[in-house]
């Protein structure tokens, strides 16, 4: 019996991991005095993106995340206006890196010696893996002084096929959104 009810918390752990999200939300930061509940109204300011975007797909997600932030925000009772009292800037930094091991003659194998040993084998960086990491930056910003009054992100590793990505945003957004004061 006790061998079952390990063997089932071994297993919730494993699920509970494997549904743990690719993604950490960042600090935020804010001004003393910032409550959402002071504003009526929001606005996004243009939108520029660094590093390696996927121009194809950029304007569509985009969009997404545009959609996602004003859901949130609606959903805590705000509208959308074009002249809003609480501008949304959405800053987004995407880049390409890569994975690497190190070789080593103990996992490689020793290196065979035939004839003259003219040569010698050293340990080197090999490349195993291309991935994308991005950052979301949303900082909100009081339209009437010009004032940065809170600033959120999230960040991680973006997959290349994603066939759920927008329900990853909009999980993604609304968990970083959580994080203002009502």
């Amino acid at each position: 019996m006790k061998k079952i009810i390990f063997a089932f918390w071994g297993l919730s752990i494993l699920l509970l991991a494997g549904c743990s999200s690719s993604y950490k939300i960042l600090k935020p930061e804010q001004e003393d005095n910032f409550r959402l509940s002071d504003y009526a109204t929001f606005g996004f300011y243009e939108i520029e993106a660094t590093g390696d975007t996927m121009p194809e797909n950029f304007e569509k997600n985009v969009g997404i995340i545009k959609a996602a932030v004003a859901q949130n925000l609606q959903a805590k009772g705000l509208d959308e206006a074009r002249d809003a009292n609480l501008k949304i800037n959405i800053a987004l930094d995407v880049k390409e890196k890569v994975q690497t091991r190190q070789t080593d003659f103990r996992t490689e194998g020793l290196p065979r010696y035939m004839g003259q040993r003219r040569y010698s084998w050293k340990s080197e960086e090999v490349v195993v893996g291309k991935y994308r990491e991005g950052t979301l930056m949303i900082d909100l910003v009081d339209a009437n002084n010009n004032r940065m009054v809170w600033q959120g992100g999230v960040s991680g590793i973006i997959p290349s096929k994603s066939k759920n990505f927008t329900e990853d945003v909009n999980q993604a957004v609304a968990e970083l959104l959580q994080k203002i004061p009502k």
